[in-house]
This record gives structure tokens, C-alpha cells and sequence, in this order.
């Protein structure tokens, strides 16, 4: 960097400051692709640098919590960067990325315009209330019940009540009612005379607390709230039981990607962050948080 320095004396001070600089001027340039980083040089190269700066991540879906623990860890190793977080249940992740407005959004399908990473999978659980007889449904009762085609449980299981079905839903653009409509394969989707909960957390409460109703959500919350004694039934799907090894060995058949939408030049921090997700500490951090890497490193 070059600095204009005042002049104090009558000495020869200035006249060697002002030859000083018409040598560096002289002094060839470097070619700016000769400075221009590859992508991974950018990424090594955080490891020295003093600058501070901040990733903002977006999102609406249960992965909040997962997010939060990837980025503690990441920040622990780049103590100059912070990762900070928009989310919320009617947040529309693309479009902060297409507008510019964030460097990474959470999602559960590929975006062809923008760059597109997965980063781990995730089962999707059909939940009842403890009591309630139905313990297992197919694919087929699934889609009938969640498009109002049965109504009434008796519908589904000859030794269940004939009462009502209640239907709880999730907001309308979030990523994993989005995967559940898809895997079902109901053209008008779910009703919207269903109930809508806008977390996890608020859906699991609304079917522990009524024997009549029905609800899905990430595999990760709905094992940890089993494990905490909450008054649920993870339905087994064809068969298949919900758990960790069957999601693992994807014979559980209700599972999304969890992805990373960034603009199609992401900026190194964005790059570094990604790549600590898909290493192997990243990975098993993934798994100890009840979703599911890439593979079982």
C-alpha cells in the first residue's frame, strides 16, 4: 500500500519520497488473473485471514436446530466468521437467494437455476396419538387419509373408533410438506380445512394431545420426542418401522434431501462452510443430531 507521508523539514526527504514512488509506479503490474483465486484457494486461504464476515442462512423447515450446531462448530474453527440466521415457518429460502438477500437456503429439492448441494437426508414420520389403535399404514391409506378420501379411522383399521379424522398440516411452502405431498402423490394436495402447525414442535403437541389426530414431521424431532416419553405413535409405512437404520439403509420409504441452495458463484466463506458440512466431522455431527449423512462414515 502506498502512503502520503507530510513533509516536517527542509531536508531531502520529500524529493526521495517523490522518486521513491515514480519507481513503484514504473514497477510492473500483476496480471488481476494472475491474483484471481480458484475456488479452493479461496476456501485455504480463510484459514489465515483477519477479516471478519458473516454468513446468512435461510430457511423454514425443522433443520433450524441442526443449522445451529453445524454453524457453532464451523465459527469454533473460523473464529472470524459468524453464521447468522433468517427462519421462519413462511420464509421463502429461494428467493432470499435470488434476491441476493442471503448466502445459503435450506431445502428439500434441487433448484436448477441456482446451486444445489445435498448435505444429509432426513425420514419423514407419520405420528398418531399413543392411543390411538392404528399402529401402521401403506402408502395407499397414507395418501387416502391426508386427501380426505377416508374421513373416519374405522376407514383405515376395523378395531379403530368411528370417529373423525383430524388432519394436521404444515404451512404451505414449507420444505417438508412440500416432500410429503410429493411422495404421496396427491394432485390437490392436503385439504385446507386442516389444522396447520407451524413447527414441529406445535405439530407433535397437537396429536399427543388428541386421540383423533394425524400429523408429520422430520424423523429427527419425532425420535427425540419418543425418547422423551411424548404420547406418540410413529406409524411403521408399509411394513417398514421408523427408525434410524431403516432411514440409513433407506428402506424406510418417506425421506427427503436436506440441500444448500447458493447463488452460483458463492463467496469462500460460503465454500468453506459447505465443505466443513460435508466432511467427515460435519457428517457425524449430522448423525449425532438424528438426521442422516451422506454416508455412514
Amino acid at each position: 500500500m502506498i502512503r502520503w507521508f507530510r513533509k516536517k523539514s527542509g531536508d531531502g526527504t520529500l524529493f526521495f519520497l517523490m522518486v521513491s514512488l515514480f519507481i513503484l509506479l514504473l514497477a510492473p503490474i500483476p496480471s488481476l488473473l494472475a491474483l484471481d483465486l480458484s475456488l479452493p484457494q479461496q476456501v485455504a486461504s480463510l484459514e489465515s485471514s483477519d477479516l471478519s464476515t458473516t454468513i446468512l442462512m435461510s430457511g423454514n423447515g425443522p433443520e433450524r436446530d441442526l443449522m445451529e450446531q453445524l454453524a457453532e462448530a464451523f465459527e469454533q474453527r473460523h473464529p472470524s466468521i459468524s453464521v447468522d440466521f433468517f427462519w421462519h415457518p413462511n420464509a421463502k429460502p429461494i428467493r432470499t437467494i435470488e434476491l441476493h438477500e442471503a448466502d445459503i437456503a435450506i431445502t428439500g429439492e434441487e433448484v436448477p437455476s441456482l446451486r444445489s448441494t445435498i448435505i444429509a437426508r432426513d425420514g419423514i414420520a407419520v405420528l398418531t396419538n399413543f392411543s390411538n389403535p392404528v399402529k401402521e399404514m401403506s402408502k395407499a391409506q397414507l395418501a387416502k387419509v391426508f386427501s380426505g378420501t377416508l374421513r373416519y379411522w374405522s376407514q383405515v383399521y376395523d378395531e379403530a373408533p368411528q370417529t373423525k379424522i383430524v388432519l394436521v398440516n404444515r404451512t404451505t411452502n414449507q420444505n417438508i410438506r412440500q416432500g410429503f405431498e410429493k411422495w404421496l402423490q396427491i394432485p390437490e394436495g392436503i385439504p385446507d380445512t386442516a389444522y396447520r402447525a407451524d413447527t414441529e414442535q406445535e405439530a407433535i403437541t397437537r396429536v399427543s394431545g388428541n386421540l383423533e389426530a394425524v400429523t408429520f414431521v422430520s424423523m429427527a424431532h419425532a425420535l427425540r420426542a419418543k425418547e422423551d416419553g411424548v404420547a406418540i405413535n410413529l406409524l411403521f409405512i408399509d411394513h417398514i418401522e421408523p427408525e434410524v437404520q431403516t432411514v440409513l439403509d433407506k428402506r424406510y420409504p418417506i425421506q427427503r434431501p436436506v440441500m444448500f441452495i447458493t447463488s452460483l458463484q458463492p463467496k469462500a466463506e460460503v465454500l468453506a462452510f459447505e465443505q466443513f458440512v460435508l466432511s467427515q466431522d460435519g457428517q457425524q455431527l449430522i448423525k449425532r443430531s438424528k438426521y442422516y449423512p451422506l454416508s455412514d462414515r
